[in-house]
Order: C-alpha cells, then sequence, then structure tokens
C-alpha cells in the first residue's frame, strides 16, 4: 500500500528526493557516456544526475524544459556540473536519440512521443506514472508496463524500462 506521507517532496511539482537519489544511483551504477532529461522544472533532479556524473569522471547531461524561468534555475543550479540546460521540448532534443540514460519528465502529452526517439537498448525512467497531468492523456503506468517496464509505486509513480532493441 502507497503511503504518500513516506516521500519526501519539496513541493508539489518537483522530482522526490528518493527518485532523485535513485536517478544518481543510476547514473552511478551505470556509467552513461549521455545522459538526456525533458523537463528540468528547478533543476534538483538535474543537479542530482549532474552530481553523479562528476563523481563517475566521465559522461554529461543535456536538460531542456519550455519554461526560460525554469532553464535559468536548472542552468544556476548546475553551473560547475557536466550539463547542458536548454529552452526546448524534449522531443526536439536529437541528443534524445543518442543518450544511453534517458529521465522522462516533460509535458505529459509528449512523453509517449519522446520514448518512441530514444534510441534502442537505452535506460527510460519515466516520471509520474501514477498519475495524468493532462486530461486528454491517460496514466502511464499501464503503457510502461505494456512496454516491459517495471512500476514503483513512489508519490506519483515511477518506471523503468529498457527501449527494445528488436522488432
Amino acid at each position: 500500500m502507497l503511503k504518500e506521507d513516506m516521500w519526501t517532496i519539496d513541493e508539489d511539482a518537483s522530482t522526490e528526493l528518493e527518485v532523485r537519489e535513485l536517478l544518481a544511483a543510476l547514473v552511478r551504477t551505470l556509467k552513461p557516456t549521455l545522459v538526456v532529461e525533458t523537463g528540468c522544472y528547478l533543476g534538483r533532479a538535474t543537479k542530482a544526475m549532474g552530481l553523479a556524473l562528476s563523481k563517475n569522471g566521465m559522461g554529461s547531461l543535456v536538460s531542456c524544459d519550455t519554461d526560460p524561468e525554469m532553464v535559468a534555475r536548472a542552468f544556476h543550479t548546475c553551473e560547475e556540473l557536466p550539463v547542458e540546460v536548454r529552452l526546448c521540448r524534449g522531443i526536439d532534443l536529437p541528443e534524445l536519440r543518442e543518450a544511453d540514460l534517458v529521465f522522462l519528465d516533460s509535458d505529459y502529452a509528449w512523453r509517449r512521443a519522446e520514448f518512441v526517439l530514444v534510441k534502442p537498448g537505452a535506460i527510460v525512467i519515466i516520471h509520474d506514472t501514477r498519475i495524468s497531468y493532462d486530461a486528454a492523456v491517460p496514466p502511464h503506468e499501464g503503457w510502461v508496463r505494456e512496454q516491459g517496464g517495471i512500476m514503483f509505486d513512489t508519490y506519483r509513480g515511477l518506471g523503468i524500462m529498457r527501449k527494445a532493441t528488436g522488432p
């Protein structure tokens, strides 16, 4: 049973602290050359992954958001890290097709289309799978399972999958 009070939430729209720690642990463990994050918001998850890349001594992260204020805040938060923050939609990031590790946390309606662009074999983490921020888009939980992903009952839901390499 999910206990919402078990999760550390800085504010309602930020990635949970425990999820940020998991993202950092995945970066430390998988040692990706390129990480992509779609939707940086305040840059807290961006910073966690950037710090992990720094500890690895290799790799870089490209993150984006469509809100200029969030891009500026994330840029400032990650100034000394191997992180580039851009003002654009995730689906417009060419690096989405090249990344070894992808964190999809952008506009809810675009996450499935972003996943289509991810290279085969990449590890993909999808945030907010239990809820939808868009009345026209159902929660992604069932879709993640259909793709062979694993669901975690975090505060808002988290899915992890590897993009299939064959037909």
